[in-house]
């Protein structure tokens, strides 16, 4: 629904692209830094700590991959209005 809104003005698709790509990158760095500063809920066992760190990346290149499309379809749009 959001994304639905957002496909009708392209100079607010932009920042939302962006925010996404902002969150996926902070994302990232918590999975980097997973290892060294663990949270106590995956703390009992090496599974469960890989598993979350997994998942982390994982929603990180999702929000990333999102955000780039948003982006690119902005563009897209921006170019079609000058034409």
């Amino acid at each position: 629904m959001i994304l639905s809104r957002l496909q009708n003005s392209p100079e607010k698709m932009v920042p939302a692209a962006m925010a996404l790509v902002t969150t996926g990158l902070m994302m990232i760095v918590v999975g980097i830094v997973w290892p060294v500063h663990s949270l106590s809920v995956a703390s009992g066992s090496t599974n469960w700590s890989d598993f979350f760190r997994g998942v982390t990346f994982g929603f990180a290149i999702v929000l990333e991959i999102t955000g780039v499309v948003i982006a690119g379809s902005a563009a897209r749009a921006k170019g079609a209005k000058k034409l």
